[in-house]
């Protein structure tokens, strides 16, 4: 078990910090339900997911799609990486 605690710029001048925690989370920074979800590539933690939404509207960028949707947590990536299907489907 692994969560991220991201904070704005805002939060930080209040003394809130962004934080990563490993084997467990800090339930005073948490609403909500703990989904548990398969590792499927162990590697990189990828799990699964369904789709990307913005602003409210499904992208459906894994619906009729050849190849499996995962997401890595990576908390040393500034950037957003996705196979080139991906990308040219949000295009």
């Amino acid at each position: 078990m692994f969560a991220f605690y991201l904070t704005t710029k805002q939060d930080e001048a209040q003394g809130r910090l962004s934080d990563l925690t490993f084997g467990y989370y800090d339930k005073t920074k948490f609403d909500g339900e703990v989904s548990w979800n398969p590792v499927e590539y162990q590697y990189m933690f990828g799990v699964p997911f369904e789709d990307i939404i913005f602003n409210g509207k499904k992208s459906n960028i894994c619906q009729n799609n050849a190849h499996k949707c995962l997401i890595t947590f990576d908390s040393g990536t500034s950037l957003m990486s996705m196979p080139k299907y991906a990308t040219q489907l949000l295009a």
